[in-house]
């Protein structure tokens, strides 16, 4: 079904971040006249644009294949110089397909030498402007004959485009030339730098677009020896010209920005139902039953608007829930559209009684999909009056206290991977985002965190300065979120803050009565992760050196001996100092007794059972009675204990120095910093009573260890068994109403696991209706379930020669466009390299997800290419959208069985006989329907599910793994009657 638009001024606003201010929007569109227009000194003339094309990404093993550059004067190119070069090597068949550059392209091409002394005869002494300049200046000056273009300015302007405009959804030159119709880019360097020249002098035009107090401030960063890209922005400052310049100001940003945003608090739910006076007025069952015909709110959303009855019976019982007071659990199958059946009654009953409705997300795809699509488009067809904002965790926002101490310290050199880089391009990319935001978060800001680390511009609930922080209030992201949340009638966040919320007594969200939780099968995980315990090295390691360091910038105790201004009174200085200096003292103790407790706890290895096994550098080890009761977990234990003492000390010393604190000027950061320090304290305190201490039975206890020694990556935790009776004691306690929805929450057509996972039905308050709804898509007809019937058993020798046997000739009778997910990264790796090099021989493209290879790299790839292969794991099994021939078929080689030494899994299984079946094949079956939900994402999708375990047909509950899928159309094969079937021929 699709929404129907009004026109847009071009295509621009398809590739800006949802979410950006109008103004901004605008700013954005008026860049082609601006650029046409502008007159731009030395950036007219003597410009060069270069790209290269090579054989791979290491500078050491890898070589040239082409080099283009043009000349530009006033805008225009007047001269190109263009080359093939000869690698000395051959082209690997991947960047080969990206650049269309093959060996017989280059195999009469001048060497690299040779191309690079034309190149430097063409340049001369010109400015030389690059999309990635880094990438191409290392390769043309890492031979002798390309050492004279190290004395050239560089641009780089995909510094230039971060940096103004930060709120494209993608800084790749394909996508900006797409944006802007620019002359198209397909990764050949001759193409690639026509495009970039027509993008030069928009982005030129976008940072003269910029506010003249930033440009200043940018310009100041960095020396053009440090970072030769800020020649563009210390030109535009010598242009400027203002009578009485401004100070930057990060403040005077927020407020240009934020200042006129309606803030007023929504009603408490509790504070209606507690007045005799008022009541709740909800929508009726008409109201809902008329907004889902042709003519209603929803209907008149959409072009091609058909009514589902699936869709209106969910509207239907969502607003029945919220009327009587119910919880509800809901299983909606792909095309009824959830979403909006369960937004319309919450829209509804939120703007009618002026109250905060939540909506809780466990992917944001999910999120941003609700808050800038369905959501605006809602509000505008019910008239008005509907508000609406999303909400996330204090570390997904930009802290502006950090940021300013940042840049007031200056931006520096950082050294990443031996090389330095400066921070000025990040930092100036984070202060225009700034510029250019209300409250958005920076998950999708595009900067290089390794010399701008994300921690050191984002903050925690612990570290958060609050009402001490001069950016407090509506300026603060973080806090500015919250209060645009409280004022709005449907607040969207995640399930991770939903619960984290419950698990700090309240406090980060708004007090919400009504909640929807969609994506609800991920709702106990989730659930188990905000009430658990850890003692993570990582974290401990990191507070001791920060409590123990001889340096005042990380040292809290130093730097209030330093920065606070000692009492003129001799007593109360003595005071001040003895104070310091026994917070001091703890801060050392602590460290010493946190590195031997940290140094112990990979003793832990003792007792894992593949030890022999090299193929796995990780560990999850469950902590049972038996281990706790051994000597090393003993031993470990009282190092625990001596920690948490030495942690005591150094609370009592940490709020002793805030209490003194507390009327001194100018002590309110370090002394919220110091009370920071205490609270972490008392988390370890309480993870140690818990985990070594008092071990109480409604927890699960292990340990994830690390067999190397790169870095500190061992923790133990103690796990919530029980999630429902929590939820009963915080969520249902403390509601009106919860609505959870999702399209896999039953097995075998039975809500009974996770109604028990989630607590349902135990309590007074956790009563829940049921309503189970079909797809409103013909899966049976649309998706064939083949299962493979001459496999061998997962755990037979010759099961993985034959299931490559199946990959490979599934895949050639589809000729590609194929997903499978595999539940091991050694089996998978082990097929692509066998399968990989037979489908290149059919000219079919496979891909894996390796180590290190980006996800969002991967996914792209895939939708782009309606042929392409993917191997993939977890990552890919739900939250996945490949609509309509860019998939056609998924494979899922083994079932998604939880491994046999999961913790949670062990530790149920020694309580209850039936644990299996209890929990660890429901969870299962729903996994596995979440992947073959992969598959039909549109109502004229067609695709094949392949099941390769062989289980499904020896084992009793195979059935209810088939009986749960969506389609009933399921057909027992042998991989000949699968492939021939699959290439257009009868069994």
């Amino acid at each position: 079904m699709a929404r129907s638009t009004a026109p847009v001024q071009g295509q621009l606003k398809n590739f800006i971040t949802d979410g950006t201010p109008q103004d901004v929007i605008e700013r954005y569109e008026s860049l082609p006249v601006r650029a046409a227009a502008g007159h731009f000194g030395p950036f007219d003339g003597n410009v060069v644009v270069l790209d290269t094309e090579t054989t791979g990404f290491s500078l050491n093993h890898d070589e040239l294949t082409q080099i283009a550059a043009a000349r530009m004067e006033g805008g225009e190119i007047v001269d190109w110089y263009i080359t093939f070069v000869n690698p000395g090597k051959p082209i690997p068949e991947d960047v080969a397909h990206l650049t269309d550059i093959h060996d017989s392209d280059v195999a009469n091409a001048p060497l690299p030498a040779e191309a690079l002394a034309g190149l430097v005869e063409f340049v001369r002494d010109a400015i030389i402007v690059a999309h990635n300049a880094g990438f191409d200046r290392n390769f043309t000056t890492k031979h002798p004959a390309g050492y004279p273009l190290l004395e050239n300015t560089w641009v780089d302007s995909l510094d230039l485009s971060r940096i103004a405009l930060p709120r494209m959804k993608s800084h790749r030159l394909i996508d900006l030339v797409k944006a802007f119709g620019a002359p198209l880019s397909t990764h050949r360097a001759d193409e690639d730098v026509a495009a970039t020249c027509a993008l030069f002098r928009i982005l030129l035009a976008a940072v003269e677009a910029m506010p003249p107090m930033l440009i200043r401030e940018i310009a100041g960063m960095a020396e053009e020896t440090q970072w030769p890209t800020v020649t563009v922005f210390k030109y535009f400052a010598d242009t400027l010209q203002e009578e009485r310049p401004l100070p930057f100001s990060l403040r005077s940003l927020r407020r240009d920005r934020v200042g006129k945003i309606d803030m007023r608090a929504k009603v408490d739910a509790d504070d209606i139902a507690a007045d005799p006076a008022r009541s709740m007025v909800f929508p009726t069952a008409e109201t809902v039953r008329t907004a889902f015909t042709a003519e209603g709110a929803v209907g008149s959303l959409y072009d091609d608007y058909e009514q589902r009855q699936e869709q209106c019976a969910m509207a239907e019982a969502v607003r029945s829930a919220f009327a009587r007071s119910r919880n509800l659990v809901v299983e909606a199958g792909t095309g009824v559209g959830k979403s909006m059946a369960y937004l319309l009654p919450a829209a509804l009953t939120a703007r009618d009684n002026q109250i905060n409705i939540g909506v809780a997300t466990k992917t944001n795809a999910l999120l941003d999909q609700l808050v800038y699509h369905e959501l605006p488009a809602l509000a505008e067809t019910l008239g008005g009056g509907l508000t609406y904002a999303s909400l996330k965790g204090f570390s997904h926002y930009p802290c502006l206290h950090r940021i300013e101490r940042v840049t007031v310290d200056g931006p520096r050199m950082r050294t990443v991977s031996k090389e330095e880089h400066h921070q000025a391009p990040a930092l100036a990319a984070l202060l225009s985002f700034i510029e250019q935001t209300e409250y958005d978060d920076i998950d999708n800001l595009k900067i290089d965190y390794r010399v701008l680390p994300r921690w050191a511009i984002t903050t925690t609930s612990h570290d958060c300065l609050r009402r001490k922080c001069p950016f407090f209030g509506t300026s603060c992201f973080v806090h500015g979120a919250r209060r645009r949340a409280e004022a709005s009638n449907i607040v969207v966040t995640n399930h991770s803050l939903l619960f984290c919320d419950l698990a700090a007594d309240g406090g980060l969200l708004p007090p919400i009565r009504y909640w929807v939780v969609d994506e609800a099968h991920g709702a106990e995980n989730e659930a188990r992760r905000a009430f658990s315990l850890e003692l993570a090295e990582e974290d401990i390691l990191s507070l001791a050196h920060r409590v123990s360091s001889d340096e005042a910038r990380r040292n809290v105790f130093l730097r209030a001996e330093r920065t606070v201004i000692a009492p003129a009174n001799d007593s109360a200085a003595t005071l001040f100092y003895s104070l310091t200096t026994k917070a001091r003292h703890a801060g050392a103790n602590f460290a010493s007794a946190a590195e031997e407790f940290c140094g112990h706890m990979k003793d832990l290895l003792y007792y894992d059972t593949n030890k022999r096994s090299k193929g796995y550098e990780n560990v999850d080890l469950w902590l049972n009675d038996e281990i706790r009761a051994g000597s090393i977990f003993r031993t470990l234990a009282e190092h625990g204990k001596a920690m948490a003492e030495s942690a005591e000390k150094m609370v009592t010393a940490s709020q002793e120095l805030v209490g003194y604190l507390e009327d001194v000027d100018g002590a309110a950061v370090v002394q919220r910093e110091i009370a920071a320090v205490a609270m972490e304290l008392k988390e370890i305190i309480q993870a140690v009573d818990v985990i070594c201490v008092q071990c109480p039975e409604q927890y699960v206890y292990a340990a994830s260890l690390s067999r190397k020694n790169d870095r500190p990556r061992n923790k133990m935790e103690a796990l919530l068994l029980n999630v429902g009776l929590t939820m009963n004691e915080t969520l249902f306690a403390n509601t009106h109403s919860v609505v959870f929805a999702s399209a896999t929450l039953s097995v075998d057509g039975s809500f009974k696991g996770f109604e028990a996972a989630l607590g349902l039905g135990t309590s007074e308050f956790s009563q829940a209706d049921e309503l189970m709804l079909a797809s409103s898509y013909n899966f049976d007809e649309h998706m064939t379930v083949y299962v493979v019937n001459d496999m061998p058993e997962p755990n037979e020798a010759s099961y993985l020669d034959a299931l490559q046997r199946l990959l490979v000739e599934s895949h050639r009778a589809q000729r590609g466009s194929m997903l499978t997910l595999f539940t091991n990264r050694r089996e998978m790796e082990r097929c692509f390299e066998e399968v990989q090099p037979a489908l290149k021989q059919d000219e079919l493209r496979l891909v894996c997800q390796k180590w290190g290879v980006s996800v969002k790299g991967l996914r792209d790839d895939f939708l782009a290419d309606e042929h392409l292969s993917l191997f993939a794991l977890k990552s890919f099994w739900e939250g996945f959208d490949a609509p309509g021939a860019t998939l056609k078929g998924v494979i899922i080689p083994k079932l998604p069985f939880a491994k046999p030494t999961d913790p949670l899994s062990c530790e149920r299984a020694a309580r209850d006989d039936a644990a299996w079946r209890r929990y660890v094949l429901p969870a299962a079956v729903l996994e596995t329907k979440q992947a073959a939900g992969r598959l039909i994402r549109k109502a004229d999708d067609r695709g094949v599910l392949i099941l390769a375990d062989k289980r499904l047909m020896t084992k009793s509950y195979g059935k209810t793994f088939l009986r749960s899928l969506p389609s009933q159309n399921i057909r027992f094969c042998s991989i000949d009657e699968i492939a021939a079937e699959l290439a257009g021929r009868d069994c």
